[in-house]
């Protein structure tokens, strides 16, 4: 396979210093009375996403799951970064939000083979997306058998993380406290057991498990991971929440779930400022900068969460003005 290889040949090439990152929208649930609890008509981005990537110097482009997929592969050799973000969204196989996230995974499995750097990174929701996409089995998730609504925990590193492509220029003093401080925001009922790479040769040719970690009741799960040959990284926890979300998770810890601490801190800037730097080894690029303007989310203005989970979010209606019809997902 090429990607190694390519991934280091196009290392060499100059930095992108105006990187754009694309985040992936979700549909939002709110409820239209009219038509029921499965029926929506907006989509979302949290805007402590798009904070956490400009945290590091790029900039943020929307990439709309609804959009068709000419769209997408046009949006993907314009953008130098996807984020597939956390949420509550389903991504059964036939829904449009998987089929879109398998687009784009493979639009990126596709550039880095030929020696076109582009990185991805998913968090908690998107952390089991591509772990989905890859083992192209849901059964590789184990849904609804973990109790971590907003647990702050430290990271178990395996033998493999210091080494690891993610985590070998982390500081040492910050590296410690990831293994021994609860710096890391977990919120999810479902997620990936250790026992699923021993299951799918898949994930274990694809992903390096980093880290693992417990829930309350003691039951373990893989919480960071990146890909061999890929810049692809995917971490369970939340590292845009610890400098971008102060609300009340959970009834256990409230505002306390979410780390403010120094060293938390450290780590959620550490995190964005990884990810964009691989974003800086992609030479995509928008045709003109008037494309590149329309594109931006600085037209789309961050509004409170109708929810009230996140502190701010960016709402769309979906791309036709039509309904999306969503079932509620049990992979929170």
């Amino acid at each position: 396979m090429l990607s190694r290889l390519a991934v280091l040949i196009g290392s060499v090439t100059a930095l992108n210093d105006r990187p754009i990152i694309g985040v992936f929208t979700e549909p939002l649930g709110v409820e239209l009375s009219k038509l029921g609890d499965n029926h929506y008509n907006q989509t979302y981005i949290a805007a402590s996403y798009v904070r956490f990537a400009e945290s590091a110097g790029a900039r943020v482009v929307p990439v709309h799951f609804d959009a068709s997929d000419d769209d997408l592969k046009t949006l993907f050799g314009q953008i130098n970064g996807l984020i597939f973000p956390g949420g509550g969204t389903s991504f059964s196989k036939g829904t449009r939000f998987r089929e879109a996230a398998q687009l784009l995974l493979n639009l990126a499995l596709a550039a880095n083979d030929q020696g076109d750097p582009f990185p991805i990174h998913g968090t908690c929701l998107g952390f089991q997306l591509l772990h989905s996409l890859v083992a192209d089995d849901e059964s590789v998730l184990c849904v609804r058998c973990y109790k971590t609504e907003g647990t702050p925990l430290p990271l178990n590193f395996t033998t493999d993380a210091r080494k690891s492509k993610l985590f070998s220029e982390m500081p040492p003093a910050l590296y410690k406290a990831l293994g021994t401080d609860k710096i890391t925001e977990n919120s999810h009922s479902s997620g990936v057991n250790s026992s699923a790479y021993s299951k799918s040769k898949k994930l274990a040719d694809f992903f390096e498990v980093l880290s693992t970690n417990e829930d309350t009741d003691a039951n373990e799960f893989v919480s960071t991971v990146e890909a061999k040959h890929y810049p692809i990284s995917a971490s369970q926890w939340h590292p845009e929440k610890n400098n971008f979300e102060w609300g009340k998770i959970g009834k256990t810890y409230g505002y306390e779930a979410i780390p403010h601490s120094a060293d938390a801190v450290l780590l959620s800037q550490y995190m964005a400022n990884d990810f964009v730097n691989r974003a800086r080894h992609s030479e995509h690029r928008f045709k003109t900068t008037e494309d590149e303007s329309r594109a931006l989310i600085y037209n789309v203005p961050a509004v409170p969460d109708p929810q009230g989970y996140f502190a701010e979010v960016y709402l769309w209606q979906d791309r036709e003005g039509k309904m999306i019809a969503h079932t509620p997902s049990v992979i929170v």
